[in-house]
């Protein structure tokens, strides 16, 4: 007998053993309460009538019948059970919120969920008898293969995190979490399976900005070093002449006041120059730095501009030559483009060989205009010029007539250039001289 459940009382009775003693008597009982309480056979009085032995099998016949039907009743509520079972369980395996999939020890799948599916954008038919390889990235290939033979070897759950293949031959990335179960006398391998797509780009966000951070960290590293040591130096040349001219005042000539001026005042320019370019810096980190580009006639900021390092220029006897044409325009910041200028032709003049020249071209490329300022100095070799707009590899280097720099004005011009969409490079040959190039667009 299959009977599960019996009445009796108005309470429910189940058997612990299926078809065993207890479950025959109760349903003997039952069946002969059923029979009692609709008995028409005795009702009728035709039982007198029939033999007992006839009549005796007649009993045990009707009480058999009652039987299967009542175990036809408990059949049918048994199979609206399992009905409502399989509905639950259809739930909470094919809508759950990750995949599930058995794969056997050949690495075929044997059964998945529309999870599964879904992440990978397949039917489920595309996936049964499917290696589980094919939609392993080919590079995380062998995450896999030595994870699931870890499994077999030790029996112990698994886990790896690796990127799977949709059918587009996009990729998500993914934990795998693997164990063995033993399903009809085979060893297959359950394998929940959950998107961590948004946790990994966390993660690369997280390494992006620790790498904003270390680059951040490095500037203010070498900002300080240049407050310590490039400012310190002509700050501690300019104490010294002081110190010189107030101890021997009396015995200066004329000549030599005239040059301590000189010399005072050159210092003044190079602290001016350096806290200018250290301030601009500052402020351009901080986000202080307003751009406002316009149309701008080049020529005219350029001449401003020579004209303004012309005393510079003069001191060590190099000509200034402008070669713009005059109707060539930009699109830019003007304090921005005078700030790059001034930077530019300063460095020029610094490096140069007295008795020499620095030239400023402008040519057109397409939607650009390239700016170009070339001097006939010392020069730089490849290690130099490969690392001249880094802020955390410049060295301050000094000038053919012992000026003092920080490099910082050139990292200056990157930025400033950039943020107009242009870019800026130099071309150097060690003895011959330097150009620096930049380009800035000519319309908005």
């Amino acid at each position: 007998m299959t009977k599960r459940k019996t009445k009796q009382g108005g309470g429910s009775v189940v058997s612990k053993k299926k078809g065993g003693p207890a479950d025959r008597i109760l349903l003997r009982r039952r069946a002969e309460d059923y029979l009692r309480d609709n008995d028409d056979w005795s009702s009728g009085n035709l039982e007198g009538q029939v033999p007992e032995e006839i009549r005796q099998t007649l009993h045990e016949l009707r009480v058999h019948k009652i039987e299967l039907e009542l175990q036809n009743e408990e059949l049918r509520r048994t199979q609206a059970e399992l009905d409502t079972v399989r509905a639950r369980y259809f739930d909470l395996f094919n809508l759950a919120p990750v995949g599930y999939c058995t794969v056997d020890d050949k690495g075929l799948i044997q059964e998945a969920n529309l999870t599964v599916a879904k992440m990978l954008d397949v039917t489920r038919g595309n996936l049964n008898k499917k290696t589980i390889s094919r939609f392993i990235h080919k590079e995380d290939q062998d995450i896999f293969y030595l994870k699931n033979k870890q499994l077999h070897a030790t029996g112990e759950p698994q886990e790896c995190e690796l990127r799977l293949l949709k059918r587009n031959g996009t990729f998500f990335w993914a934990r795998l979490e693997g164990a063995l179960a033993n399903t009809d006398g085979a060893s297959t391998c359950r394998i929940v399976i959950s998107d961590i797509t948004a946790h990994k780009n966390a993660e690369l966000e997280i390494t992006r900005m620790n790498e904003q951070l270390r680059l951040a960290l490095a500037e203010k590293d070498k900002f300080f070093s240049i407050i310590a040591h490039d400012l310190k130096s002509p700050m501690t040349g300019f104490i010294w002449v002081a110190k010189e001219l107030v101890d021997n005042v009396g015995f200066f000539s004329a000549n030599e006041l005239h040059k301590v001026a000189v010399s005072m005042k050159d210092s003044a320019e190079q602290l001016f120059s350096l806290l200018e370019n250290l301030l601009e810096w500052s402020k351009l980190n901080r986000g202080m730095i307003t751009f406002e580009p316009d149309e701008i006639g080049l020529e005219d900021v350029i001449l401003r501009t020579t004209e303004l390092l012309r005393t510079v220029a003069d001191q060590k006897k190099i000509a200034l030559r402008c070669t713009v044409p005059s109707d060539v325009t930009v699109f830019a910041d003007q304090r921005m483009l005078n700030m790059v200028l001034r930077n530019l032709l300063t460095n020029s003049i610094k490096f140069s060989n007295p008795d020499s020249s620095v030239s400023i071209e402008a040519t057109q490329d397409g939607a650009m205009v390239v700016i170009a300022v070339q001097d006939y100095g010392v020069g730089m070799d490849h290690d130099a010029v490969a690392k001249i707009f880094s802020l955390g590899k410049t060295t301050s280097q000094v000038g053919t007539k012992g000026e003092l720099g920080s490099g910082i004005g050139l990292i200056l011009c990157k930025e400033y250039v950039e943020m107009h969409c242009g870019r800026i490079w130099v071309e150097s040959t060690p003895g011959q001289g330097s150009i620096f190039k930049f380009s800035l667009p000519i319309k908005n």
